[in-house]
């Protein structure tokens, strides 16, 4: 097969990866591509090299930019931290052993174990879910592999009891699909939600999240205990100062762990598009797109409020897909 820089238009070696007239980059020709040495074929061939490098570069350029905005999942790490400091100031040091061990436990393999058990999680069993399963998540696991050299080895796919067409990953390891969407989509809208979810590992969501869930935790225990104490106030029609500084310590909490949210969810939009952009960059962009169409079709919600989307843990499915097929068409 006859190949050519798109750079400089200089003969290819089989094997060759740089131009040894340029140095630049080169990229394979498709199969079915005429092999023909004459002038015409060659400049055929440099115009879909062109064509395809400007959309590969759009593509990569458009995950630096979502990498540059999101920087990663910066956020939740800093609103770990704004959380460790402030309960451990609030409790004068008591919270920082609570969060220590709780860290610990909250990232080791028994919990997440743990969590699988509790959620209704469990692995292949049936015949029918290896024979069907194993080879497309072998599949998507090798492109995610060479698309991602440092992503985890120890990745396993499990079922959840749930009819719902929808996949998750946790923790380290765990990547879920639910029975409805193995019973609702064929093969290749499977392999683009394996591919999607290896792409938050990928970027370290799954870690990421595991924070703010111990964070959100103690808040939320927190708030559990203020409410009661403000609601009892004010059945009892209580005034004073300690009743005054309780409801002012209510609000502050209140208005701290709204704003913790609207953050924490703006950046789960994001690492959304950035594991769209993984599944397309491992292969399975077109995949991906075709099950976001089939959610989509079967989608009945009425359109979201303000607070709603901004309390939302993934962006509108028609944005993931107008950008998914930009990218690929």
């Amino acid at each position: 097969m006859a190949r050519f820089c798109e750079n400089c238009g200089g003969s290819l070696s089989d094997t060759a990866k740089f131009c040894s007239s340029c140095g630049q980059a080169v990229l394979s020709i498709p199969p079915g591509l005429s092999s023909d040495s004459n002038a015409s074929a060659k400049r055929t061939v440099i115009e879909f090299l062109k064509r395809r490098k400007v959309k590969t570069q759009a593509v990569s350029e458009a995950g630096k930019s979502e990498q540059t905005r999101t920087k990663g999942n910066g956020a939740y790490v800093r609103w770990f931290l704004f959380y460790f400091f402030f309960f451990s100031i609030f409790t004068a040091g008591i919270a920082i052993p609570v969060y220590v061990i709780t860290i610990i436990i909250a990232f080791s393999k028994g919990a997440e174990k743990l969590w699988r058990r509790v959620s209704g999680v469990r692995p292949l069993r049936l015949r029918s879910e290896k024979e069907r399963l194993l080879p497309l998540f072998k599949e998507v696991y090798t492109r995610a592999f060479e698309a991602d050299p440092d992503i985890s080895k120890g990745i396993k796919l499990y079922i959840k009891e749930d009819m719902t067409i929808n996949a998750f990953a946790f923790g380290k390891s765990t990547l879920v699909l639910t029975r409805g969407s193995l019973e609702l989509l064929d093969d290749d809208c499977l392999k683009g939600f394996i591919a999607h979810e290896f792409g938050h590992f990928s970027h370290g969501d799954t870690k990421a999240v595991l924070l703010a869930t111990v964070s959100n935790y103690f808040m939320s225990k927190i708030l559990v205990k203020l409410t009661d104490r403000v609601n009892r106030y004010e059945a009892e029609d209580r005034s004073g100062f300690v009743a005054w500084i309780v409801k002012g310590i209510y609000r502050l909490f209140k208005a701290i762990d709204f704003m913790g949210e609207v953050i924490l969810k703006r950046t789960s939009r994001r690492n959304e598009y950035l594991a769209d952009s993984f599944a397309l960059k491992s292969g399975f962009g077109e995949d991906l797109t075709k099950v976001l169409i089939e959610i989509y079709s079967v989608s009945v919600s009425k359109p979201q409020s303000v607070k709603e989307q901004l309390k939302s843990t993934h962006p509108d499915i028609t944005l993931r897909i107008e950008r998914l097929e930009e990218a690929l068409y």
